[in-house]
């Protein structure tokens, strides 16, 4: 009996301490050892929770401002007073690079959690997770700030799901201290890569994406690889609208691992609006035409340098 009281009050404490919280009060944050940021044997019993190994990996205050908020909004809330920060690039280059842990503290909320299984049979998971400076309400409000991108993998073993990798930050993208979920991508075998469709612009746009390959070496988690230009999205003061989008493959290789890529940008055009268009169609265009275009370009792996697009470029005018 007494062990069963124990056990209850234990989860009411840990329920009140990281899970609980009053609406009308300012977030709270935790003060944690930078030893979270290092290698660690940890092992997540299974089912696996991505919640719950997120807070492992960021022992901080964990809140669920959903209701609050009026989107799926779950964040813990973290700080590191000793010193050892790290910069890390922003591809938006607006705010220059990024300072990691952030001095005000720092809110990481799960974005996606990615299954495998390898030709052995060996199952694993990927979780990606975003930080963002922490903010008293759980805002992310820097229009012109990427969201910091972590990614944890956990392979499954007969003890529960143990970290194999564990990168805390690589890079800065998206929009409002808002990181895109990356998407995975089979680049060789059993070899996934993580793609990340970053897109951002001035207000009412247009907006103009790019591509960012997340991969796996030496252990860690790094880009290697940027396609930039894949998109644009109509701006509302433009006065012929254009806009285009890209797709991505990896076609049949006997490359082992890092195969190539191949992007396909797609688009229409009219011959009064040339400069709304990519430098490589726009000089193709006849007066007085209309039509679709498609631009591919292949991107081959070139070891420390990583992808690299390799000319000249397919360009189909119709």
């Amino acid at each position: 009996m007494k062990s069963i009281l124990f056990l209850l009050l234990l989860t009411a404490t840990f329920a009140t301490t990281s899970y609980a919280q009053n609406d009308d009060e300012d977030l709270k944050k935790i003060t944690v050892s930078d030893t979270i940021l290092k290698t660690r044997n940890l092992i997540i019993p299974g089912p696996f929770d991505a919640q719950k190994a997120l807070l492992k990996l960021f022992p901080g205050k964990y809140y669920n401002i959903t209701k609050k908020s009026g989107y799926q909004n779950e964040l813990i809330n973290w700080d590191i007073k000793t010193p050892g920060k790290k910069t890390y690039t922003d591809v938006n280059g607006e705010q220059g690079d990024l300072l990691f842990p952030f001095e005000r503290g720092v809110a990481t909320r799960l974005m996606n959690v990615m299954d495998f299984k390898d030709s052995t049979g060996l199952q694993y998971k990927v979780i990606s997770f975003n930080h963002s400076e922490y903010d008293e309400e759980g805002l992310q409000t820097s229009r012109f700030t990427g969201g910091l991108l972590g990614l944890a993998k956990f392979a499954l073993t007969k003890e529960g799901w143990r970290l194999r990798i564990f990168q805390p930050a690589i890079g800065g993208y998206g929009a409002f201290s808002n990181c895109p979920a990356p998407k995975p991508l089979l680049i060789g075998k059993d070899q996934y890569a993580f793609m990340i469709e970053h897109l951002n612009g001035g207000g009412g746009g247009p907006f103009f994406g790019t591509l960012f390959l997340i991969a796996g070496t030496n252990g860690t988690y790094q880009q290697i690889m940027s396609a930039y230009g894949v998109k644009k999205t109509t701006g509302v003061d433009e006065e012929v609208p254009t806009s285009w989008s890209s797709e991505y493959s990896v076609p049949p290789s006997k490359k082992k691992y890092f195969r190539d890529i191949l992007v396909t940008t797609k688009g229409t055009y009219t011959s009064t609006d040339h400069e709304g268009l990519p430098e490589s169609i726009s000089a193709k265009i006849k007066p007085g035409k209309k039509g679709k275009y498609s631009i591919t370009i292949r991107y081959i792996y070139k070891g420390s340098k990583g992808y690299e697009a390799q000319p000249p470029s397919t360009i189909v005018v119709n």
